[in-house]
């Protein structure tokens, strides 16, 4: 017998086809946006990259893999979703 834990949580629908063609779309851009920056001085890539694995991870969580482990951008990817400062329930 197993005892199921109470969750509050509501199961999440199943993204469409075009929901998912929109989030790997624009998570593509972010990482060749992101991959510009690297090149370019004063353009920024980190927060590209973040945008980018929040697209991912909704649609493709391997392809999240080996943007967390590039040696620069990866910590701070990590921190960004270990913190989650935009959370969807705001605290007073």
């Amino acid at each position: 017998m197993t005892a199921q834990l109470p969750t509050d949580r509501k199961a999440r629908r199943r993204l469409t086809r075009a929901e998912r063609w929109a989030l790997d779309g624009l998570g593509g851009a972010l990482v060749a946006t992101g991959a510009v920056g690297i090149v370019v001085p004063g353009m920024p890539t980190t927060v590209f990259w973040i945008g980018a694995v929040v697209c991912f991870l909704k649609t493709r969580p391997l392809v999240v893999r080996p943007l967390l482990r590039t040696p620069v951008v990866g910590p701070a990817i990590i921190g960004f979703l270990r913190w989650r400062p935009f959370s969807r329930n705001p605290r007073p």
